[in-house]
């Protein structure tokens, strides 16, 4: 058998595959696109120092923070020697495609089952390569938060395992990753109590954004709760962009 194989920046499904409607993935990232870019751009200008070690999770929250390291690799390649660790493979792809070689980053995709529906890998090869790995900032995604419960994600349950993993990373910066419309709600499975959000981390963060003056003022309320309740109780700085 002649059977040729397939580079790292070739994983996943053909370029001309076609598929009957929209992937999970795809829906998601349509959704509050302008929010999700300012929260990405806030953390890389201030929270990603020169010479970090980063762990990116997956998610339609966490690529575009590949697409602005991107930019401040192409306009400031001085500073952006970063090592990152993903399996988020839109992010991946995004930073061997946009990064320019005089950056030096150091780019590792993590292993595993690639699963089209979250653009993403899964399965024991991405648990065992971050077991392996020890960032200083670990950028993790969520679909649902509450601050006296903890972190949601939606309901893959390989998804689930390697989220547990990177929650309970060692660093300098846990940074959760999330547009406002996640904070005060709960998804299908939880993988981070709230009691942990501080363990075998110096700081957390979360870098969200505000609901606008016009959104209802439950919304506004909820809101505005979840955050006092992270910050006096829990001691999570909440940044909002």
């Amino acid at each position: 058998m002649n059977k040729k194989i397939r580079s790292a920046k070739n994983i996943g499904p053909p370029r001309n595959q076609k598929t009957k409607g929209k992937s999970y993935f795809e829906t998601r990232e349509e959704l509050q696109r302008t929010e999700k870019l300012a929260v990405a751009k806030c953390i890389v200008d201030d929270y990603l120092h020169e010479g970090d070690s980063i762990l990116l999770d997956a998610g339609s929250s966490l690529y575009p923070i590949a697409e602005e390291i991107a930019k401040k690799a192409r306009s400031n390649p001085a500073g952006t020697h970063f090592t990152i660790m993903t399996h988020n493979y839109k992010a991946f792809e995004i930073l061997v495609r946009q990064v320019p070689r005089e950056a030096n980053l150091n780019i590792v995709l993590a292993g595993g089952r690639y699963d089209q529906d979250l653009n993403a890998l899964f399965g024991p090869q991405t648990i065992m390569a971050y077991e392996y790995f020890f960032p200083r900032v670990v950028l993790i995604g969520i679909s649902g938060m509450i601050a006296n419960l903890g972190l949601f994600c939606h309901g893959n349950t390989e998804e689930l395992f390697v989220k547990e993993k990177i929650f309970s990373k060692g660093a300098r910066d846990r940074i959760i990753v999330a547009d406002h419309t996640k904070l005060g709600v709960q998804d299908c499975l939880r993988f981070g109590e709230s009691q942990f959000l501080l363990a075998s981390v110096d700081k957390c963060f979360v870098v969200t954004d505000k609901p606008s003056n016009d959104a209802d003022v439950a919304i506004r309320e909820r809101f505005q709760k979840e955050v006092e309740t992270l910050e006096k109780t829990h001691k999570v700085k909440v940044r909002c962009v």
